[in-house]
């Protein structure tokens, strides 16, 4: 019996000048964790020709990197050489090009995705420029959800990242597993768990982290920057992250606001959320299933951000931090007043985001999702 696990990318792997092919480093640490536990083979693959990339690619992991050495990497593959390698199992993105093809093939294919249609529409809103764009998305994503569940009720299995995500496509596949995406393993929060907590005596390190893209809601940051001077409260500001908004919020945040951009999550990031930043500014403007929730609290570094799909479910169901209504800077800056009030509370909520992630630490994330890829696949 085959146990080979095939990871078909949605996008191109990418290929060095010399031949060697690399994925996504966020990527990679999954791909991985999978080779780890699954009892036989796990190929890496895309329908696509590898993307041409320098060595030194800040956010890739190449296949001869020493910590890959277990996966197998094939640069392009077709339909037909797919079912010609007799897979196990096969995982692809609801979204990807070849799920279509996959859900009818002889061996079993598992789809995933992050996003429920909500969260996906909410994504594309964003962009908007008029009223009459804004019936354009709308009518799309109409078109594209039904295509997109009468592909997942057509799968095997199902794997999606989050709350929203689950709650729809749990009416749709049967065999639908939640997952939470973040990439912290038990030693990880167990170290964060030792960390000193803020007690109101110092000034509140805050930090943003990730794309510096207004989707992110980024540009919320200054005018919380602006209103966090005025109350006279006294914090530090990072932004932990690049993107096409960078330069704009270099001009509009305050002179003594920090700017890291690119910080490798296994060598700098990690420590630097552990040990240089109190509360994580997340102020989203829509539910997208962000890791950055799950690695801030799993480094005792507590969320303040806006109710959304994501961060919402989240807090409710054990997660540490504060959600304040969407868009309300001010809201935000009175969370921040409240804490240098009362500090007890911030160490209840860094607390309760790190007690809620050591019952989910990297590892246990990727036991549940091979557990449910072998059942799938009859293992």
């Amino acid at each position: 019996m085959t146990t080979k696990l095939v990871y078909l990318s949605d996008g191109p792997l990418f290929q060095d000048p010399v031949g060697r092919l690399g994925t996504f480093a966020k990527s990679a640490s999954g791909l991985v964790e999978y080779a780890r536990q699954w009892p036989g083979e796990v190929l890496v693959t895309s329908l696509a020709q590898p993307e041409r990339a320098e060595a030194q690619k800040l956010g890739v992991t190449w296949a001869h990197e020493v910590h890959a050495a277990n996966l197998s990497f094939v640069g392009t593959t077709s339909v037909e050489e797919l079912a010609a390698r007799k897979p196990a199992v096969v995982m692809h993105s609801v979204h990807g090009p070849l799920s279509s093809h996959l859900v009818t093939a002889d061996y079993p294919t598992v789809l995933t995705d992050d996003w429920s249609p909500e969260v996906r529409l909410e994504v594309g809103l964003v962009s908007r420029k008029n009223a009459a764009d804004g019936i354009r998305i709308r009518a799309g994503a109409m078109m594209r959800r039904r295509r997109i569940d009468s592909l997942a009720r057509a799968a095997a299995g199902f794997q999606c990242n989050g709350h929203s995500a689950f709650d729809h496509y749990r009416n749709i596949n049967d065999s639908t597993l939640m997952f939470f995406d973040h990439r912290l393993r038990a030693e990880d929060i167990e170290r964060a768990q030792h960390r000193p907590v803020w007690d109101g005596s110092t000034p509140l390190r805050i930090a943003y982290s990730g794309r510096l893209t207004r989707m992110k809601g980024v540009h919320h940051i200054p005018p919380f920057l602006s209103g966090l001077e005025r109350a006279g409260l006294p914090v530090e500001f990072t932004f932990i992250g690049t993107g096409e908004d960078a330069a704009q919020l270099r001009v509009s945040s305050p002179r003594w606001v920090e700017f890291t951009g690119f910080v490798d999550f296994e060598s700098d990031w990690k420590s630097m959320a552990r040990d240089s930043i109190d509360l994580m500014f997340l102020p989203h403007v829509q539910g997208d299933s962000a890791s950055t929730y799950f690695e801030a609290m799993g480094s005792g570094v507590p969320v303040l951000g806006f109710q959304n799909r994501t961060l919402s479910p989240l807090l409710a169901r054990g997660g540490g931090g504060w959600a304040v209504p969407m868009g309300s800077v001010q809201s935000a800056v009175d969370v921040v007043r409240q804490l240098f009030e009362h500090p007890q509370e911030f160490a209840a909520q860094a607390k309760r985001g790190l007690d809620f992630m050591a019952k989910i630490p990297f590892e246990r994330v990727f036991f549940n999702r091979v557990e449910h890829l072998m059942s799938v696949a009859n293992l």
